[in-house]
């Protein structure tokens, strides 16, 4: 039986993300049942076996990466095989008090409630905003206590048959419309998807993980890329991992997601070549500067 965990609760960005891939990656979609789970670490660590994958946030439009994500891919080395952006459009539901000088709270979870600053400022702005874990629970609370208003999606709202107030309140950035990236992630070399189709552009992130620190780093690696001509589409920097790193690695390691496929000529000799300038002297045999963390089709349900 085929098993997608997902960051829970039900009724989220993410159940919505896992039931678009459901469909995508298995013949039978009856077959393939979703779980959530309670944090990003459980979904990754749930895991284990071929048939197991997780559904993971990786990239939103207005809050950017999400490290823990890419950590917890590398600590627990599974695999990327697809991607797909889901649009975010929130709405706001629920139940006004009587009295227009009454108190008004609005719940959801903290990273909905920055992405509705606009909205909320502007026709709430004397309004108690109430963080809650996820989404879904902001509507629990609405539901028990028939009072206050939540953000939330659509069908949420709709399913627990709270009013819906507003559609789509969220804050447009740079003119275009929030969406989130999400990873379907699985075991090394899954049998499964030994015949991807080779006919889809794919991308390819991996993690760098030097041995060296010296100045001039990141330029000598993204010297590399453009000196192979490979075109960069994400990069991000942080301390290196406690799991990782030891104490013979540099402090640094960089997430870069590049345009092209992982078995690419231009891509190969790029990692050829950063594996022998990145390390000690007497390290190279030890130490394996650039891990592949998967390669992958990127689709949008924008």
């Amino acid at each position: 039986m085929n098993v997608i965990y997902y960051l829970g609760p039900a009724e989220t960005f993410t159940e919505q993300a896992a039931k678009s891939f459901s469909k995508d990656f298995v013949s039978n979609a009856k077959d393939f049942v979703l779980l959530p789970q309670q944090t990003l670490a459980k979904t990754i660590m749930a895991v284990t076996l071929p048939e197991q994958f997780a559904v993971v946030p990786y990239y939103n439009l207005i809050e950017g990466l999400i490290q823990e994500t890419l950590d917890l891919l590398v600590e627990h080395r599974l695999t990327i095989y697809a991607a797909r952006q889901i649009p975010v459009q929130f709405a706001l539901g629920g139940f006004l008090p009587n009295n227009r000088d009454g108190d008004l709270t609005v719940y959801s979870h903290p990273k909905a409630l920055a992405q509705c600053t606009d909205f909320l400022q502007r026709h709430y702005s004397a309004a108690i905003l109430q963080e809650t874990p996820s989404t879904a629970q902001g509507v629990r609370q609405v539901v028990e206590t028939q009072s206050g208003l939540a953000v939330a999606r659509r069908e949420a709202l709709e399913k627990n048959e709270i009013p819906v107030l507003q559609d789509n309140i969220g804050n447009r950035q740079y003119s275009r419309q929030n969406y989130t990236e999400f990873l379907f992630a699985g075991t090394p070399k899954n049998p499964a998807f030994d015949q991807l189709p080779t006919t889809e552009h794919r991308r390819t992130l991996i993690a760098v993980i030097p041995t060296v620190d010296r100045v001039g780093l990141l330029s000598d690696i993204l010297g590399q890329i453009a000196f192979f001509g490979i075109n960069l589409l994400k990069i991000h920097s942080r301390p290196a991992l406690t799991e990782v790193r030891g104490q013979k690695h540099a402090p640094q390691m960089f997430y870069l997601e590049t345009d092209v496929a992982a078995d690419s000529p231009e891509l190969q000799l790029c990692i050829e070549t950063l594996n022998m300038r990145l390390v000690k002297q007497g390290e190279i045999a030890n130490h394996r500067v650039v891990r592949i963390l998967g390669s992958y089709c990127l689709h949008t349900c924008l």
